[in-house]
């Protein structure tokens, strides 16, 4: 019998490991095959970016991009024009002013490819991306990858239908502008576009195509409301891309928007993105460079797989369903997906299994129930440990960093250290934790490691039970495990000597793959600031492995490795300790690691508006000139390029003084009684307006386009951006105009030693003042 339980036990040991490895790599993106050529989207994509920065406020550079999308369609035979007997494409232009804006007039590109069957349906399949970039950045993963995955997949659709391939449902490819500056082009498509035959009231499914960052699997992480048989079909068609309903749950929570947004109160739909390497989110790191080819194999694939499902599908049947789906993906291997009505027996079979585990101890008087209160101690405070240990951690080597020059002493509390090494980091800590806390419980307390075993799974199985019932779309983080935990104790129960195979190692494995993806996809979106809550999310999923190897745990400590004589034990304390010490040096490695060290002052850098994120400003107003730093990913640029600076928290910026420049610049915009002219003093500037001790009625700007006017009764206080030339009309009143015009990566501040791989702004701010009356 012993010689079973040691197999038993190495064999449950390698299924562990095994099953971890697998998690891990169930949330990194590997090649894949798709029948689009992928190559000609790594063309589009170089095109697209060739311009390098499109933002709605590039206006040129956007225009630039807009054309080449178009000379695509035209070059695949696609017309410019209001039909539906033939595949065409339409330019929508509209006017809008995103909020303190000045308007922009703006396009979108619609493509529409009619049904071919003789059975049409004359409904239609969405595919949405936006091709303008933020401010500072080229945006090739977003989302020009995306855009080049729709242009590929208007040429192989169109192909295959020339070859005889028919579909019921039209496919229709949007490519819309301005996502950055608040989703102003689908917007705008929801509400003005009228063409291809009202097609905004025909479209029953929407696809959006989005990126957080330049790696990563794939996600599908937003649908809309109602959506069981909607995840059942991308079940059927999803092979490759990660997907849970936690996800969509903390997404509908979050303030932040897609496009997708726009649709989902009106269609059946998935959003989908990668979101790893977000430090490269937003910045001029999102280049062609590094668009990995796995992310764009992936996205071709599930775009192509999608399409092949949709084009004769009933789409209809996607409306029928009357509640939402619970899902999650398993070691790409399949997407489990059930009801929440399912949720609820899962819950009530739970329970049965709880009483039943308690009837039986009580009745086999197998456990008393002061051990069954003192294993519950343990484990909470093998919990608490966990989650302050991580935290420490998490500011612990922050501050060695700083010692060694990686970041500086302000950004300590910021850094964000997303990478696979940190969740290994994190999860061998809670091993180590939650033994060297099983250790000295059962030492201390006078209990068996089973008896924590037992505490383990009733708390597993009480809040499955609970979240099945409050937060249904997070229950089978815990449900499944609790069950099979619950199950292992009766066995138990009924046969006490089983205890020592520690069969619940089986339930732990099949557990893993459901909540480590969760824990670095997490750590991705969400960075460390969370670490606490990702500690705590560890410990609940290995708690039981800690305990069952805490009487063992002396076999992993470096004094037993090195040891000769390898039948003198050492103390699990011990190799808790040195397991823990294992974490540390995790740890400290990636702390110390200058490409993963990253800092994201005050969170602007996910805005997609700021013309400072990952800059050096240089400013300059009347007598005086300075420096300040936002936003700054690589740490040792500030010691190179900037003079001594000290960090104000509340402006989240380095400020410092240094040499004044001399440039060749000066505004041009004017004032004079009531009216303000701004005239931009370059070609690619913009101007921050700010009123101050407003006593007016009314602003007024007028572009020689649109005037629009502006309401400024009861506010001391207006803030505008404004990106051409325009008047200003103050009526009724006075205020003061605090005007900052600012160019990014102004060319006479460029130090002559900058090396371009720093990938940094050097951007002008000119701040000048008018009195308005």
């Amino acid at each position: 019998m012993e010689k079973l339980k040691n197999i038993l036990c190495t064999a449950f040991s390698v299924l562990l490991c095994l099953s971890f490895v697998l998690s891990i790599a169930d949330t990194i993106e590997f090649p894949t095959t798709s029948d689009f050529n992928h190559q000609n989207i790594r063309t589009h994509i170089d095109k697209i970016c060739e311009t390098g920065v499109h933002s709605i406020t590039d206006a040129e550079e956007n225009a630039l991009v807009q054309e080449y999308i178009i000379s695509v369609l035209e070059e695949l035979g696609l017309s410019n024009s209001n039909t539906t007997e033939a595949p065409a494409y339409l330019v929508q232009e509209f006017v809008t002013a995103p909020n303190n804006h000045q308007n922009f007039t703006l396009e979108n590109v619609i493509v529409h490819i009619p049904a071919n069957a003789e059975a049409v349906t004359n409904q239609a399949v969405m595919v949405m991306a936006h091709f303008d970039s933020v401010p500072t950045g080229q945006g090739a993963s977003d989302d020009a990858i995306a855009c080049g995955t729709m242009l590929e997949a208007i040429r192989y659709y169109l192909d295959r239908m020339n070859k005889g391939y028919t579909i019921t449902n039209d496919l229709v490819f949007c490519f819309v502008n301005g996502e950055e500056y608040g989703l102003l082009g689908s917007a705008a498509f929801m509400n003005e576009f009228k063409g291809f035959n009202n097609l905004v009231e025909r479209i029953n499914f929407a696809i959006n195509l989005e990126a957080r960052g330049t790696a990563g699997t794939q996600i599908m992480f937003e649908t809309a409301a109602r959506n069981y048989n909607t995840v059942k079909l991308f079940a059927e068609v999803n092979d490759n891309l990660f997907t849970c309903s936690v996800a969509t749950m903390i997404y509908d929570m979050m303030p932040n928007g897609t496009d997708f947004s726009n649709l989902k109160p009106f269609y059946q739909g998935v959003n989908m993105a990668n979101i790893s390497q977000g430090e490269n989110y937003h910045t001029q790191n999102d280049n062609p460079q590094n668009v990995k080819e796995n992310i764009l194999t992936q996205q071709a694939r599930i775009i192509n797989k999608l399409l092949d499902r949709l084009g004769s599908y009933d789409l209809d049947k996607l409306y029928e369903a009357e509640e939402s789906a619970i899902f999650f993906s398993y070691l790409n291997i399949c997407d489990v997906v059930y009801t929440h009505n399912v949720s609820v027996i899962l819950a009530v079979i739970g329970i049965i299994l709880l009483v039943v585990n308690i009837v039986l101890a009580v009745v086999l008087k197998r456990k008393s129930l002061l051990k069954t209160l003192k294993s519950f101690l343990v484990v909470f405070a093998g919990l608490a440990l966990t989650t302050g240990a991580t935290f420490g951690c998490y500011y612990l080597f922050q501050l060695i960093a700083a010692l060694c020059g990686t970041i500086d002493f302000g950004m300590v509390g910021s850094v964000s250290l997303s990478n696979t090494a940190i969740i290994v980091g994190i999860g061998i800590l809670a091993l180590g934790v939650t033994a060297l806390v099983s250790h000295f419980g059962c030492k201390l307390l006078k209990i068996e490691a089973s008896d924590i075993t037992r505490a383990f799974s009733y708390i597993h199985i009480f809040l499955g039970i609970v979240l099945s019932f409050i937060l249904p779309d997070a229950s089978y983080l815990f449900i499944f495990s609790g069950l099979m935990l619950m199950i292992n104790q009766i066995i138990v129960t009924i046969k006490p000597e089983l205890a020592d195979c520690h069969f619940e190692l089986i339930g732990e494995a099949l557990y893993l793959p459901i909540v480590i993806p969760i824990i670095v996809l997490a750590t991705s979106a969400l960075g460390l600031g969370m670490c606490y809550v990702f500690g705590l999310l560890f410990a609940l999923s290995i708690f039981a492995i800690g305990a069952c190897i805490a009487p063992v745990c002396g076999c992993f400590s470096v004094n037993f490795l090195i040891a000769k004589d390898k039948s003198k034990p050492t103390s699990g304390w011990i190799g808790a300790l040195h397991i823990i010490g294992v974490s540390f040096v995790v740890f400290l490695g990636v702390s110390l690691c200058k490409p993963s060290a990253h800092v994201n002052l005050g969170g602007k850098q996910g805005t997609g508006q700021q013309m400072d994120d990952d800059a050096l400003v240089y400013y300059v107003g009347d007598g005086y000139y300075g420096y300040q730093v936002f936003d700054l990913s690589a740490h040792p640029a500030l010691k190179k390029y900037c003079p001594e600076m000290t960090f104000d928290k509340e402006m989240c910026a380095y400020s410092g003084t240094g040499e004044e420049q001399k440039l060749s610049i000066t505004p041009l915009s004017t004032a004079e009684g009531n009216i303000l002219k701004i005239k931009l003093a370059h070609e690619k500037s913009m101007v921050n307006l700010v009123l101050l001790d407003v006593n007016a009625e009314s602003l007024t700007l007028d572009d020689g386009i649109n005037a629009v006017t502006y309401n400024l009764e009861d506010t001391s206080y207006k803030k505008l951006t404004i990106h051409s030339d325009c008047t200003l009309t103050l009526n009724g009143g006075s205020a003061t105009a605090v005007a900052t015009e600012y160019i990014v990566d102004y060319p006479e501040l460029i130090p002559e030693n900058y090396d371009m791989s720093e990938k940094l702004h050097f951007n002008l701010w000119m701040v000048y003042e008018f009195e308005l009356k």
